[in-house]
């Protein structure tokens, strides 16, 4: 009986000294590397779209794991990984895959399926941020320099009479001046764009990208303008911080004569902006290229999506510098006078 138990210590200990052999000599693979197709299965993810009208996609990017399926092709894993992921068929993938590409959402590149709609995870976004850097500074220092002619038009206004520039600062030198009553004119003065993407009949860009849900503000921290509809009222909160936003009772009332000097704020601005991006053409390009998004979306897609890091960040560099007095909160509600 004790030479029983002695063999079994002996066959424990042999195996325990086998498992450190083969992990010093790196033959143990780890059961905590996850694969690649796992890792796109645990982000968290979130939907922008730029368009006007009934200009939006007739399906949703949920269903049938579809936002997936376009990571998985962004990140250039094979369709089997996707399939064995979701316990879809060959036969499922490949109706999929029609699917989007008759919705214009995907298309074969070098025999690939790749996505038409820009795609973008959290190590993306980081070096979004950080190429970003030479055109936000450029573009800070014309919104400085712009300042003084932007406060006496401020000062035309109605809102004036009752509230101060700083009050506005962070809705004009960000919404007004770069987003919002900007962003055609970047596509039409920069882009030579005369009409948004066609995709299945419709014009609009489209983004999937990674949330880190850590972070208490919208992907990537990136501001954005939201108008909706109440009881014949435009109410409209600007900011990144929208996600159950609980509306004020009250907000500010642009007047359509107010509205007509934020269009000449605008317009004011966008000379200057398109100097500067005309300015980093060649750098912007580089961008798109280096990040490998040439081999996948066209620039115009590219480069209208970066722009939101770009103002974002533009508008955080004011902020740091107390130019623009950002809401507690992060967003700013008013409503538009119809």
């Amino acid at each position: 009986m004790k030479q029983s138990r002695l063999l079994k210590c002996q066959k424990k200990m042999s195996i325990y000294t086998l498992i450190a052999i083969l992990l010093l000599t790196g033959q143990v693979v780890i059961a905590q590397n996850t694969p690649k197709i796992d890792k796109i299965f645990e982000k968290k993810l979130q939907y922008g779209m730029i368009s006007k009208g009934n200009n939006f996609p007739d399906f949703y990017p949920k269903n049938d794991s579809i936002d997936f399926l376009l990571f998985t092709l962004h990140e250039e894993l094979p369709l089997q990984d996707f399939a064995n992921k979701t316990g879809f068929s060959n036969e499922k993938v490949n109706t999929l895959t029609s699917f989007l590409e008759n919705k214009g959402w995907i298309h074969k590149v070098n025999e690939l399926y790749k996505p038409t709609v820009f795609v973008a995870d959290l190590n993306a976004g980081q070096d979004l941020y950080r190429y970003a850097e030479p055109i936000s500074d450029d573009i800070s220092k014309e919104i400085k320099d712009c300042l003084p002619e932007i406060k006496k038009e401020f000062t035309r206004m109605d809102i004036a009479k009752k509230q101060s520039f700083d009050d506005w600062s962070f809705f004009i030198l960000s919404n007004v001046l770069l987003d919002s009553w900007q962003i055609d004119s970047v596509e039409n003065g920069y882009l030579k764009m005369t009409s948004r993407p066609s995709r299945h009949g419709k014009n609009y860009f489209y983004t999937i990208w990674e949330h880190d849900q850590s972070q208490q503000v919208e992907p990537f921290g990136i501001y954005g303008n939201q108008m909706m509809n109440i009881d014949n009222r435009l109410i409209c909160v600007y900011g990144n911080n929208r996600f159950g936003y609980k509306l004020l009772d009250r907000s500010p009332i642009i007047s359509k004569e107010d509205s007509e000097i934020f269009n000449a704020i605008a317009g004011i601005f966008l000379p200057k902006l398109l100097k500067v991006l005309d300015k980093h053409n060649a750098y912007s390009i580089g961008v798109y290229e280096k990040m490998g998004y040439h081999n996948e979306i066209t620039f115009e897609e590219f480069f209208i999506w970066w722009y939101h890091f770009i103002y974002t960040q533009v508008t955080n560099m004011l902020s740091n510098e107390s130019i623009i007095r950002i809401p507690q909160g992060g967003n700013f509600q008013y409503e538009l006078e119809q």
